[in-house]
């Protein structure tokens, strides 16, 4: 009776260690995908502009919670069977979104496709144009807005804070046109999603800039300040 309930007890344990692996999978597993899309998306705007260039390109992405990102709407895991669940939609749920180029930061090693929206599913897969900026390269503000995603492996705007130790650093902007618009960093800063406005205007700026903004809630690796959440963080950029 002993040996049998060591046995069961061995079995329930090693049961237990399976599942916490699966579980523990399911993250990493999840930000593969994502990334394997976003780098497919990039490669797509670099074939297009070797072929000649045009002035936008679609490519489809999948529509799935499963694929859904840290912080998104308070977005928090429901597990392996969940995830399971929304991953069989893979192959059946799909959007298309419009490619306008590739966001590169050499200087944080950011490479991410350039969607025409910041609608839920497309910055699950690089980084998107606020609606109502101006057109990447146009006189006023164009801002591109993207998650920060810190730990992921997909890290998107993961590093986005040291930045503000980077001011004149290079900030390049490819357009599926071909053309390469290329910034330097001037200016980074904190702000309070009732004081972003001015970085959501198109007419806050008179001459071309370029925003990139990913949230900035948490601790500031640069300085160790805690920032409350519906915090942002913003980096200007200029010609």
């Amino acid at each position: 009776m002993k040996n049998a309930v060591t046995v069961i007890g061995a079995l329930v344990l090693a049961f237990a260690l399976v599942c916490g692996l699966c579980l523990a999978l399911v993250e990493p597993v999840k930000g593969k995908v994502r990334k394997d899309y976003s780098k497919a998306a990039v490669k797509l705007v670099e074939d297009t502009v070797k072929s000649g260039g045009k002035e936008s390109v679609a490519f489809m992405v999948p529509v799935t919670d499963a694929l859904a990102v840290e912080g998104e709407n308070g977005e928090t895991d429901a597990g392996l069977d969940k995830l399971m669940k929304d991953m069989s939609s893979l192959s059946l749920e799909h959007e298309s979104l419009t490619l306008l180029g590739i966001l590169d930061i050499p200087c944080i090693n950011v490479e991410e496709p350039v969607w025409d929206t910041c609608s839920v599913n497309a910055l699950r897969y690089g980084v998107g144009r606020y609606p109502g900026t101006v057109d990447i390269g146009g006189d006023g503000l164009c801002n591109l807005f993207g998650h920060r995603q810190i730990g992921d492996l997909d890290t998107k705007l993961g590093s986005i804070q040291y930045l503000a130790d980077m001011i004149g650093e290079s900030v390049l902007v490819t357009t599926t046109d071909g053309i390469q618009h290329r910034y330097r960093i001037v200016d980074t800063l904190y702000v309070t999603d009732s004081e972003l406005m001015p970085y959501l205007d198109p007419e806050s700026f008179d001459e071309e800039t370029l925003c990139v903004t990913a949230c900035g809630w948490g601790e500031d690796p640069l300085t160790g300040k805690y920032y409350p959440r519906n915090t942002e963080f913003v980096v200007v950029c200029k010609p």
